[in-house]
């Protein structure tokens, strides 16, 4: 009967583990449950650990307001970048003596706002919708169930995580028109799968590398790969308008 249980107990915690609850303000348990719902997230066809780690410091760091996301799939990156929403809007203190930039109204930066995950993806997943009403954060996120080239929204983001159609004129297409159009200057946009696709000499022949390739050799964004050892992505940096 003991033994009966102890394994209840570890089942009841593994299950609270994997979801971040309304009620969670620690700290140090946030980030527990968080990194446990977001190891339960990784399947097969998805995203690495890695990517949905720095997914949420990316949008922790620059205080995103406005996110894109162009792929969600059982909605591992969704998990992370709605989250990383959450902890923003919990807030913490920065030092006074960091408030030193002129150019920065930190009245304004530090003001509570809305903010909003766009999910775009044209085969919307049980999971994917479940796993963010299990983690208690529908209200950071609008599904928008279609193709990313059939979406018209009116929003300047200031990250797009682009992870839909593989395909070198696919992901082409969404840097062509989302970036321009709806990332705001200075901000960030990611293209996951920098590695695949390799043929019988071992060779990268990934069609996310060569769109990657080609907006490094236009000279118009800052950048940095992310060699997670997996798949990984490229982080880009819009500089010019």
């Amino acid at each position: 009967m003991k033994l009966l249980q102890r394994v209840l107990r570890g089942l009841k915690h593994e299950l609270a583990c994997c979801r971040i609850s309304k009620t969670a303000t620690s700290h140090e348990v946030y980030f527990g449950e968080f990194t446990q719902s977001l190891k339960a997230a990784i399947s097969v066809g998805g995203s690495e650990l890695g990517l949905g780690m720095m997914l949420f410091s990316l949008a922790v760091a620059v205080r995103a307001e406005r996110v894109i996301e162009i792929g969600r799939f059982k909605g591992f990156s969704t998990l992370a970048l709605a989250s990383a929403m959450r902890f923003i809007d919990w807030g913490w203190a920065e030092p006074t003596e960091a408030l030193q930039r002129p150019e920065v109204d930190y009245r304004k930066l530090h003001e509570p706002k809305e903010r909003k995950l766009y999910s775009i993806d044209p085969t919307p997943t049980r999971e994917a919708e479940e796993r963010i009403k299990r983690n208690n954060l529908s209200a950071y996120v609008e599904f928008i169930n279609a193709k990313s080239n059939d979406v018209d929204i009116d929003i300047v983001a200031d990250i797009i995580f682009i992870d839909g159609d593989h395909t070198y004129e696919g992901c082409r297409r969404d840097v062509e028109t989302f970036v321009p159009r709806h990332l705001r200057r200075d901000g960030y946009f990611i293209l996951h799968d920098y590695y695949g696709w390799f043929d019988e000499e071992g060779r990268n022949n990934s069609p996310i590398k060569r769109v990657c390739d080609e907006i490094i050799a236009s000279g118009r964004h800052e950048h940095i790969l992310i060699d997670t050892c997996y798949p990984s992505f490229m982080v880009f940096r819009k500089v010019d308008q």
